[in-house]
């Protein structure tokens, strides 16, 4: 049993016990740290929740939260690693542990914040502490909520935002600015144009390997986003963030904030250095050299950080107002059912009735001139990451529009809502086969796409993402029961995600 001894009484004067809720938290914190860091969320939660409703003294509180605190780190670096390659939906099992650990750093960082506003400065300097070091622990659990939060795609908890800026400015105040900053000013700083600048680069167009991919590089680079408590003279490529509402930050050309107080925020210095960087390494130059994660070799991350790029050069502005509907579609959401359903409609008769379930019903939210938004309302639902392509048609019988994820959305493992770009009105099945490689592989299912004369867009190829662009290949079409073959050289490339490539094409004049 754990007793509290005070200071100033005689050593065989002790209080009484700890109230049982503190002595359970204290008994499991004595114990070894499970082999499994994920099956202390479900405790540790437990605990905090605890401990928060007793009236501990803030120093005696600080002292238990910074060990429940070590606790908790073990369970990110377990858990997000097994998000990486997730897709949407997000399966219910690993849904429930993400959304209990992004509770969890909520809770966390409001804890700090609590201890950041009650501790008083000369007791916390007793136990060498200060409210830097109180904030800094706030910030950085807000940060790993932030990530998870991202990763899994759902929108920003409630209180995030405010609670951010609530502990930024709480650190900042505390300073006396005629004195040396502490080191945990910094340090909060980067945390917090991390999150500000990985959320201008709009990272739910993004698949979870890219956003922790830029958020590596924004732990490096984030330090040249620049943050100003003065509104600039004109709107440019400027956002702002207001203390009092809970929202994330916003280009200050689309609006201007209503009076409270703000801080502005510009992240063009950040999207100069990522263009010469991006230079660079489409140079060929290594990532190591230029300081950078080994990935940044890989195709997908330069789209990644110049679609990022893109978003801090500029803040974008919608260009067309869209309609609201309420108009049931049905989508397919894997390439292969897309092919799969284009073959049925192709095959007149009985074959047909195997697409019965390749697709599910959607509800479309709005519409614009490049593309829709949409939710999910019933049906298998598996395979959704930005960057991929779906099928989309507004009822039996209408043609199959062929649509890239530009972005996704995921409140729950029963909820998602998509953003789609139309990239075509049609489509036709067919196989392709990369000829002249070493290891040939077999004829692979492939999109074959009109030409669009109205965008300069020749016939093209939609297929998964691999090779298919780099080689000649034979294109093989079935028509009226003939099997068409011919042979065909790759030529520009029009969209490269890490799901899928669309690539033009010539006829291979010398093998006619």
């Amino acid at each position: 049993m754990y007793t509290a001894v005070l200071p100033n009484m005689r050593r065989n004067q002790t209080l009484p016990p700890p109230h049982p809720l503190l002595q359970q938290a204290l008994d499991w914190l004595a114990e070894p740290a499970d082999d499994d860091p994920l099956l202390d969320l479900v405790p540790l939660r437990k605990h905090l929740a605890a401990i928060g409703s007793l009236q501990i003294p803030v120093l005696h509180r600080l002292k238990i939260d910074e060990l429940l605190q070590q606790r908790a780190e073990r369970i990110d670096q377990a858990l997000i690693p097994l998000l990486l390659d997730v897709k949407l939906p997000l399966p219910v099992s690993l849904g429930t542990v993400a959304h209990s650990l992004i509770g969890l750093r909520a809770e966390l960082g409001e804890t700090w914040l609590r201890i950041a506003g009650e501790a008083d400065p000369r007791d916390l300097a007793r136990v060498s502490r200060s409210r830097p070091q109180i904030c800094l622990q706030g910030i950085n659990n807000l940060a790993r909520q932030f990530m998870a939060v991202q990763v899994v795609a759902i929108p920003t908890p409630m209180n995030f935002w405010r609670n951010c800026q609530a502990l930024y400015h709480s650190a900042h105040e505390s300073v006396d600015p005629d004195s040396t900053l502490p080191a945990e000013i910094p340090a909060i700083d980067n945390k917090v144009k991390v999150m500000l600048a990985l959320t201008a680069a709009q990272p739910e167009g993004l698949t979870p390997r890219e956003i922790v991919f830029l958020a590596e590089y924004l732990e490096l680079h984030a330090g040249l986003t620049r943050i100003d408590p003065m509104a600039p003279e004109t709107p440019g490529d400027w956002y702002w963030l207001d203390q009092s509402l809970d929202q994330p930050p916003v280009p200050l050309e689309r609006i201007k904030p209503s009076g409270g107080q703000c801080l502005y925020i510009r992240f063009g210095e950040l999207a100069a250095e990522a263009a010469r960087h991006l230079d660079q390494l489409n140079d060929g130059i290594p990532p190591r050299t230029l300081g950078l994660p080994l990935q940044a070799a890989g195709a997908d991350y330069r789209n990644a950080l110049e679609r990022a790029r893109q978003f801090w050069a500029a803040p974008r502005r919608r260009s067309f107002n869209r309609r609201s509907q309420s108009l049931p579609v049905e989508v397919c959401t894997q390439l292969s059912s897309i092919w799969t359903a284009l073959k049925g409609e192709s095959e007149p008769g009985p074959t047909a009735s195997v697409c019965e379930l390749t697709y599910s019903d959607w509800t479309l939210l709005n519409e614009g001139p490049s593309g829709y938004a949409i939710v999910h309302i019933v049906g298998a639902v598996v395979g959704i990451v930005p960057g991929c392509a779906v099928g989309l048609r507004t009822g039996a019988g209408a043609a199959w529009q062929i649509c890239l994820v530009r972005w996704a959305r995921s409140r729950s493992s029963s909820h998602v809502e998509l953003g789609l770009e139309v990239i075509s009105p049609s489509a036709k099945p067919v196989r392709i086969q990369a000829i002249g490689t070493r290891n040939p592989e077999p004829p692979v299912p492939a999109l074959l796409l009109p030409a669009m004369p109205s965008i300069n867009r020749s016939e093209s190829i939609l297929a998964g993402r691999g090779n298919y662009n780099a080689w000649p290949f034979t294109l093989l079409q079935e028509h009226e029961s003939q099997l068409q073959v011919a042979e065909f050289i790759p030529q520009r490339t029009l969209i490269e995600t890490s799901s899928i490539e669309v690539f033009e094409f010539v006829r291979n004049r010398s093998a006619s």
